[in-house]
């Protein structure tokens, strides 16, 4: 089982790759570098697997790695690769790339707005979405869209830790919640009525 890398361990190192590429006026390729790696280990585990073999040394790990990828991947990218290979966390490189990727936008002042929808979105409703997401948040918004049938209709926009629900599904459930509420409230208020209320409205009709 791949070991967890904890959340400042990650940031530690994407932090330092974040500025050792600035520093080289790389970002943008180390980026896109960063992702292909992220690619390469997804498509090839039992690459992970032998970066991660304890008995083979790091001199052949590196021979290996030097031997693939100098000249394609940038001097700043293929030092990291092989730092974090001689510290033993290949196996974390996913989460070390995907923190990388996080401080990247926070560094442009980005910001990522997923989008669910029921339908893909037209060219008209990408532009407003983006131009309204880009007005609320006062930054540059990247959009990933998906398609999710079952919203019904309307959308679901997620900005790092907020939800907002336009979708005609999330209407209608917060409709249901709202009824629910009102008919297990009713019995209730029902029980608490005061029972003297009823019987002085009979003996006011008596003569």
């Amino acid at each position: 089982m791949a070991k967890v890398l904890s959340g400042w361990k990650a940031r530690r190192y994407a932090y330092a790759l974040l500025i050792a590429a600035t520093k080289a006026g790389e970002l943008d390729r180390v980026e896109a570098e960063v992702q292909s790696l992220r690619d390469l280990f997804a498509r090839t585990p039992q690459l992970v697997k032998f970066l991660m073999q304890p008995l083979v040394p790091f001199s052949e790990k590196e021979r290996l790695l030097r031997q693939r990828l100098e000249g394609r991947l940038s001097p700043v990218t293929l030092h990291f690769l092989l730092t974090v290979v001689k510290h033993k966390r290949a196996e974390a490189f996913e989460h070390i790339a995907r923190v990388f990727e996080e401080l990247v936008r926070e560094y442009r002042g980005e910001v990522v707005a997923e989008v669910t929808s029921a339908v893909p979105l037209t060219d008209h409703e990408r532009a407003i979405t983006l131009q309204r997401l880009q007005e609320i948040t006062g930054k540059k918004v990247l959009l990933r869209e998906r398609v999710d049938p079952s919203i019904v209709g309307g959308m679901r926009i997620i900005v790092g830790n907020k939800l907002l629900d336009l979708s005609l599904r999330g209407h209608l459930e917060r409709i249901r919640e709202r009824l629910r509420q009102v008919f297990v409230s009713a019995p209730v208020e029902a029980a608490l009525a005061d029972p003297t209320d009823e019987r002085s409205g009979e003996s006011d009709g008596t003569p």
